[in-house]
């Protein structure tokens, strides 16, 4: 609490000049300041306003993706089933190809033992049991006949095999063809929904680039409002400090006005006590009053009017 008991009237009034000019300055300082303020905020509100949309635009852009990115899971899980298809249908085909394989091998053999085809070995056959059954031939000549059959029967039978197996490869080669066709059926359609798959990750991509771009724009408007921060807040605190010393002077200055007031006061009551007395001595002395006289000893209950 500020004591001024000590100090004179016009003391006190210069105070108050000093107080009530500084409270001035203060205030038209914070005027300017708030000027100043509002011409980058206005700026400001633009720049927010833009970055806002641009951000706006982003996220519709960036929710737009979903569709895609869902088809493109859908897609994917498909292609890794019908992969699994195509690796069971290669295995099956592979297990073919090895059957295939294994009976070359021995249809190969066989056609190494048999060194002929069927018709002609079995005419031969044919032609030498013939001979063989004649009952003029010599014993040398018998046993070279039935050298001979026994040489020809296992030369047939092993035809025989040999076509047989020929047979089954070649029934075994239509399933490979079949699943040569399942195989190339499942390829092309993985090829396919890898394709749409791809189309999918592609737009997904192209909307994020867009976002990407939108971002680098909404990114420079709030580079630029940070700065236009980075001046209004020292701006700000210039105010604040401004407003909190015109406080304090208004403070001060109430304190010196209600002594001016109580000074002023005194000042009154004692005028109004010096025209009291002199009412009352011109009224002892001549018994004549003015209007405002006569109010003033009536106010004092120096005369009374009876009823």
């Amino acid at each position: 609490m500020i004591d001024i008991s000590g100090l004179s009237e016009g003391e006190i009034k210069n105070k108050v000049n000093v107080l009530r000019q500084h409270i001035d300055h203060k205030e038209r300082e914070i005027k300017n300041h708030y000027y100043e303020m509002n011409l980058h905020n206005k700026g400001a509100k633009d720049l927010r306003k833009k970055r806002d949309e641009l951000h706006d635009q982003a996220k519709v852009l960036r929710d737009s993706t979903s569709g895609y990115r869902q088809r493109r899971d859908e897609v994917n899980k498909k292609i890794a089933e019908l992969k699994l298809q195509r690796e069971e249908v290669r295995d099956r085909r592979s297990g073919y190809t090895d059957k295939i394989g294994e009976l070359k091998a021995a249809r190969d053999s066989l056609n190494n033992i048999a060194r002929g085809r069927l018709e002609s070995l079995t005419n031969a056959y044919r032609s030498e049991l013939e001979k063989f059954s004649s009952a003029d031939i010599s014993l040398e000549y018998e046993q070279s006949l039935f050298k001979r059959l026994h040489e020809l029967g296992e030369r047939v039978q092993a035809i025989r095999k040999a076509n047989k197996i020929h047979g089954e490869i070649g029934e075994i080669f239509g399933k490979v063809g079949e699943f040569h066709q399942d195989y190339d059926a499942v390829n092309a359609l993985i090829q396919d929904m890898a394709a749409e798959s791809q189309e999918n990750h592609e737009a997904m991509r192209n909307i994020y680039d867009e976002v990407d771009e939108i971002r680098s724009r909404a990114d420079e408007y709030h580079k630029r409002l940070v700065e236009i921060y980075e001046v209004t807040k020292p701006l700000k605190e210039k105010i604040d400090a401004a407003k909190k010393s015109v406080s304090e002077a208004r403070a001060e200055l109430d304190i010196y006005l209600d002594r001016m007031k109580e000074i002023q006061l005194s000042r009154d009551e004692r005028k109004q006590e010096e025209k009291h007395v002199a009412a009352k001595d011109k009224f002892n002395k001549s018994g004549r009053l003015s209007l405002e006289d006569l109010r003033l000893l009536m106010e004092n209950d120096e005369i009374k009017f009876g009823k």
